[in-house]
């Protein structure tokens, strides 16, 4: 499992590399996404840190709060103990990036507030602010590749 602040440096350096900027709702939700599916495909977490139900879909504090003095957009990686990233997880998170990178912050926001989806689920039993654990976010995924599969 890695800092959810690393993920989001590889999403920030991704953009950099395709001379585009995410804006820190973007990065959020990229990192929540590749954690969804890193949940499904793996059976297991991604990202160490703590997902919470905020208004405008699921938040992992610890990114924003390293990201937010950028303003608007993610200009820049911060400073984060990183672990070496297997090949594996670096090409998960270029499938979410080429998959999910060009949407914008409320296309991103929009998806990630599916009725009866993990922050739907967590705000109407908690509360916004509410943690959003992996047994809400896992069965979502999964339901997602059955749909995908079904097409």
């Amino acid at each position: 499992m890695y800092d959810a602040r690393q993920i989001a440096n590889w999403f920030v350096t991704r953009a950099e590399r395709d001379g585009r900027r995410l804006s820190i709702m973007q990065l959020l939700k990229l990192v929540y996404i590749a954690h969804g599916w890193h949940l499904e495909m793996r059976r297991a977490p991604l990202i160490i840190n703590k997902i919470e139900a905020w208004k405008y879909g699921p938040v992992i504090p610890d990114v924003y709060n390293a990201f937010r003095q950028q303003g608007i957009d993610a200009t820049t990686p911060v400073p984060v103990q990183s672990l070496p990233m297997s090949a594996n997880d670096q090409d998960l998170l270029e499938q979410i990036y080429n998959g999910y990178g060009r949407l914008s912050a409320m296309q991103l926001s929009d998806m990630t507030h599916e009725p009866n989806g993990p922050w739907d689920q967590a705000t109407r039993r908690w509360g916004y602010f509410a943690p959003i654990p992996d047994d809400l976010i896992r069965p979502h995924y999964e339901m997602k590749r059955r749909q995908a599969a079904n097409g």
